[in-house]
C-alpha cells in the first residue's frame, strides 16, 4: 500500500486500467466524456467494464452517460441483424448523486485505488487529490469484493439506482443468452 497527495494523481494508475486485459471496476461520482469512451473502447476488447457513478446533472458527465448508454444500445436495424452486433462488456450502474460519493477503481487483480478524485480529467490530473493504492494481492481483493458489494447495495435499491444496464438486459434486446455473450468477449480478449 502506498499514497499520494497532489496534482496528477492519474500517473500513478491510468496507464495500467487503460492496458487491463480481464476486467476494470469502476466508481465514479463523474466521468469525463473522454473516459467515459476509453472505457467502452476497454469494453469492446472484451475487457469486463463495470461502472458506478451519479445521475448528476454536470454538463461534461451528461456527455459521458450519453456515451456510455449509447455503447450498451443495440443499433437501430432490424431484429435479426442485432444478433449479430457484439455490444462492449459493459455494466452501467446509475445512482441518484445524493447516494454516491465513494470514488473507487480496481483491475486485473493489479491494483485498487481509493481516494478522492473522480474519473475525470481534473480529478486525475488537475485538482489537489489524496488516493491510497493497493498493490498487495490480498488487499486487492479486498477492494474488489468491496466494489461488487456497492455494486449489489446500489443496484438492487429503488431508493438509490437510477437506471442499471446489466449484461442480462444486452442479452435480452438482442435475442442471446449472458453465457453466448460472455463466449463472444472471450473470443474478442484472445484477438488483442
Amino acid at each position: 500500500m502506498r499514497t499520494f497527495v497532489g496534482r496528477g494523481v492519474g500517473a500513478q494508475f491510468l496507464d495500467d486500467l487503460l492496458m487491463a486485459d480481464k476486467y476494470v471496476y469502476v466508481v465514479s461520482r463523474w466521468i469525463s466524456p473522454s473516459y467515459a469512451q476509453k472505457l467502452v473502447n476497454i469494453a469492446r476488447d472484451g475487457v469486463e467494464v463495470k461502472i458506478i457513478t451519479s445521475d448528476d446533472s454536470e454538463r461534461h458527465h451528461q456527455e459521458a452517460l450519453k456515451i456510455l448508454k449509447k455503447a450498451l444500445k443495440p443499433p437501430k436495424i432490424a431484429f435479426f441483424m442485432r444478433s449479430s452486433w457484439t455490444p462492449p462488456n459493459m455494466e452501467l450502474g446509475i445512482i441518484r448523486q445524493q447516494y454516491l460519493h465513494v470514488k473507487l477503481y480496481v483491475f486485473d487483480d493489479k491494483l485498487a485505488v481509493v481516494g478522492s478524485a473522480n474519473f475525470t480529467e481534473h480529478g486525475l490530473w488537475n485538482n489537489i487529490e489524496h488516493v491510497v493504492i493497493f498493490d498487495k494481492p490480498e488487499e486487492v481483493e479486498e477492494i474488489k469484493h468491496d466494489f461488487k458489494k456497492l455494486w449489489r447495495l446500489y443496484t438492487e435499491s429503488r431508493e438509490t439506482a437510477v437506471e442499471i444496464i446489466t449484461l442480462g438486459d444486452i442479452a435480452r434486446a438482442i435475442g442471446k443468452t449472458v453465457k453466448q455473450l460472455l463466449t463472444m468477449f472471450a473470443k474478442l480478449r484472445k484477438r488483442k
